[in-house]
This record gives C-alpha cells, sequence and structure tokens, in this order.
C-alpha cells in the first residue's frame, strides 16, 4: 500500500493527469481509497476527479469517515455533492453528523428535497441503533404487483437499491407483510401477484433496536439484509451485511482497545506520537492510581512483612495469578454477551459458574505454587498460606471477571469497560489483603 501511496505522490508532483488515471484505474478503488488517505485534501480531490467515472465514486466511497470529512471541508459543497450524493443514506447521515453547522446546512440545499427528508430523518437516531445506520434505499412494492412488473421496476431503478435481493412487501399504509427473493421472481410466473410469493414471516429489527442485535439477527438467519421498521411495522429502511461487517468490525476493535485499556480506537499509522500518548495516558493514569492503593496496603503490612521477608517473594505470584485468571473470563464474558450467547438474566448463573472454576483451576495453581514455596523455602506454613491464597483470589478474580462485565451491560456501558488491566488492579489490592491476612492466621510467628 505504501508503495501505491509513493508512486500516487511521484505522479501528482509531474502533474501528469493521463498518467495518473491509467495508474489509478489500474487497481481497486478500495486499495487506492487506503493508498491516497494520508494525503493531503486537494490531492485526495484530484485524484479522485482526475478518474472522472463511476470508479471515482467507489473511491470516495471507500474513504475512511475522517477523510471524507476533510475533502469535504477543503473544497466547495459545488465541487464534492456529486461524492456526498453517491455515498448511501445511512452513510451520508454518518458523516454528516460529523460536519460543521455550515458545511451540513450547505450540503443538504444542494439535495433534492425527498433525498434530504429521507437524511434528516436518519439523522434524528440515536447512535448504534438501527435506525441510525439503515439505508431508505431499498425495493418495496405492493402484493398485487406481478412478479413481471417487479423485475421490470428493479431492471430500472437497480442502481437506486442497496441490494436487489430482497424485495420487500407492503401494504398501502406501508405496513411490511412479507419479503420475496430475487430468485423466487426469476423463477415465478410472470403473472403471479408477489403476495403469493412472498414469506410472510419476516424476521426484523425495530428502529431503536440495539445495532448489535440487528448483526446478531443477520448472522443467525443468514441474511442479506434486514428490514426495520417502526412501533407499528412501517417499513423504514434495511441493514445490510456489508454495513454488519463494518460494524462487527468497528465493535471488536472497540473491545479490545478496551480489553487492553487503550482508549478509544484511533488511525495508528496517521497519528502522531504525540496523539497516541495523550490517547494512552489517561487510562494509564487511573491504574497508576489503583498503584498508590497497593503501595498503600504493603505499607500497612510493613510490620508483618519485617517479621516475615519470605512473605514477599510471593506477591507478585499471587497478584499476576488472579489478574491473568480474572482477565480470562472477562474475555470469555465480553465476547458471549457481544455474540448473544450470554445474557444479562444469565447473571447468577454465569457467577455460580466461574466460581466453580476459579475454586477448581485456583486448587490446581495454588497445589503448583504451594510445591513451589515448600521446596525453596522449608516452611509449611508459608506454602499452607500461598495455597489458601490462591484458591481465594483465583476465585474471586473469575468471578469478577464474569460477573463485571454483565452488570455494565446491564447498565447499558460497554461490557469491555472492564478492561484486563483495571481488574487486573482490583484483583491485586484483593490478593494483598486476602495474602497476608491468611498469613497472620496461619504462620504462628506472626502476632494476629
Amino acid at each position: 500500500m505504501l508503495t501505491i501511496t509513493k508512486r500516487i505522490s511521484y505522479i501528482l508532483a509531474t502533474g501528469n493527469k493521463t498518467h495518473l488515471k491509467q495508474f489509478v484505474s489500474s487497481h481497486h478503488p478500495v486499495d487506492i481509497a487506503a493508498a491516497i488517505t494520508p494525503l493531503r485534501p486537494e490531492d485526495i480531490l484530484n485524484v479522485i476527479e482526475t478518474i472522472g467515472n463511476h470508479k471515482s465514486l467507489e473511491i470516495f466511497e471507500n474513504l475512511e469517515k475522517d477523510t471524507q470529512k476533510a475533502c469535504l471541508e477543503y473544497a466547495a459543497p459545488e465541487r464534492v455533492i456529486t461524492f456526498f450524493d453517491a455515498l448511501s443514506t445511512d452513510e451520508q447521515a454518518d458523516l454528516l453528523k460529523l460536519l460543521s453547522p455550515d458545511l451540513k446546512t450547505k450540503l443538504l440545499s444542494l439535495l433534492e428535497k425527498s433525498d434530504r427528508e429521507d437524511l434528516m430523518g436518519l439523522v434524528k437516531y440515536e447512535e448504534d441503533t438501527a435506525g441510525a445506520h439503515m439505508t431508505t434505499n431499498f425495493f418495496s412494492m405492493r402484493p398485487d404487483v406481478s412478479a413481471g412488473q417487479a423485475l421490470t421496476e428493479i431492471k430500472k431503478k437497480h442502481e437506486e437499491a442497496e441490494t436487489i435481493y430482497s424485495i420487500y412487501v407492503t401494504d398501502s399504509e406501508d405496513h411490511l407483510v412479507g419479503v420475496v427473493s430475487l430468485k423466487d421472481l426469476v423463477l415465478a410466473n410472470s403473472d403471479a401477484p408477489i403476495g403469493r410469493l412472498m414469506n410472510p414471516n419476516v424476521i426484523s429489527a425495530v428502529v431503536d433496536e440495539d445495532v448489535e442485535m440487528v448483526a446478531q439477527k443477520i448472522a443467525k438467519y443468514d441474511l442479506f439484509a434486514v428490514p426495520v421498521v417502526n412501533g407499528v411495522k412501517q417499513m423504514k429502511g434495511i441493514i445490510t451485511v456489508d454495513d454488519v461487517i463494518d460494524i462487527v468490525s468497528r465493535e471488536a476493535t472497540e473491545d479490545i482497545y478496551a480489553l487492553g485499556a487503550a482508549g478509544a480506537p484511533i488511525d495508528y499509522v496517521g497519528s502522531s506520537v504525540l496523539r497516541i500518548a495523550r490517547q494512552r495516558l489517561t487510562w494509564l493514569l487511573a491504574l497508576v492510581c489503583t498503584g498508590f492503593v497497593t503501595g498503600t496496603l504493603l505499607k500497612l503490612y510493613q510490620k508483618e512483612l519485617s517479621l516475615h521477608v519470605q512473605l514477599a517473594f510471593f506477591i507478585p505470584l499471587l497478584n499476576g495469578s488472579a489478574g491473568n485468571a480474572g482477565t480470562q473470563a472477562a474475555t470469555v464474558i465480553v465476547r458471549g454477551l457481544a455474540t448473544g450467547e450470554l445474557t444479562i438474566p444469565m447473571a447468577m448463573n454465569i457467577l455460580f459458574k466461574e466460581v466453580r472454576v476459579g475454586m477448581l483451576v485456583g486448587s490446581g495453581m495454588g497445589i503448583l505454587a504451594a510445591l513451589f514455596v515448600f521446596i525453596i523455602t522449608k516452611d509449611s506454613h508459608l506454602a499452607a498460606t500461598v495455597l489458601a491464597s490462591m484458591i481465594l483470589v483465583v476465585s474471586f478474580a473469575k468471578s469478577l471477571g464474569g460477573l463485571l462485565p454483565v452488570l455494565f451491560k446491564k447498565m447499558n456501558l460497554d461490557p469491555a469497560l472492564m478492561s484486563g488491566p483495571l481488574l487486573a488492579s482490583v484483583s491485586d489490592i484483593f490478593s494483598i489483603v486476602t495474602y497476608l491476612t491468611l498469613a497472620k492466621l496461619i504462620i504462628p510467628t506472626l502476632p494476629i
């Protein structure tokens, strides 16, 4: 990709538009979009406008939203309205939310009245709902339309629709009553009304439904698209499988960043060192504060540690084991919540299962750790302390890692916010208190 970027930059510097057009035309629009993203907005527009055909629209469509925004802000709206108008309505709505009020007003004024009304209807929906991600470009027909008439209409207006593989059947008041596939239309008698061909059992989504739930429906029922309806089942739009792929990819990226306490996803290649550092610093400062708590706890137990110095040797072992166990559980639960395998009502079942898992794996880890402690210290009381502590702290960490993501989900927060580093810090605090408290109870030389 870097080679393509350098080549385009070199051709731009020479000013040879014929050579630029030949080079860009020989590559896929997705690759060109990725290659020109690091360039200045004026150079990006120069590349796109040099193509001057349908491919230029595809290149603009595949640019990142921030890059599209930069291009729209650089050029006069009259110059870029063709590119904006070529986007699907859901993509237009997403981009419109990023623009300044003045530019937004200018762009909207250049659209057809019907397109403008559709777009403003999408913008009003809350982020991460089905309504915010649907497109209004779809085929819907009445039940009495024949298969032949439907195919003729599809041929005439196929470029206006997001997909032609599913045709939705609606009544006179736009209530969704069925769906018919393109395959069924092609194979049916041309005089057959689509009301007889349609499947009345339509898997649909409501406009205010969480878009992740829509993604789960598409995956579960192996659909090309899901129709989106309002509260009275009036057809409002569709969400297609390619939109879902983008949604799932974005959500997965956000979860990975959250689990690593790395903040919100950003363009790593295009971001400066200062921006990346600022992005990560907030979480790291919070984790440093939890480290202060750990240090304070050790100070409170300094008498016990001074009387039995070997106690300090195994604090990192317990802290690391608890942190790893908690992160392991949290990762599994976050993934289960994301795919729909796990739900909020299952919270107590999850907790009970993770407690039992924690006790089993904690016992295995504890026995191994205790043997190690006894071999190197010959202190049976210290070995017993490590054994008991390991079972308790691993059970606690597993339970916490399993339960907190569910509680976060119930509070409408991202379950992945219960990040690995944060969970490890909380487990550290519990581990130190548990370990040193048990030491006072088990080791005879320590005062209770």
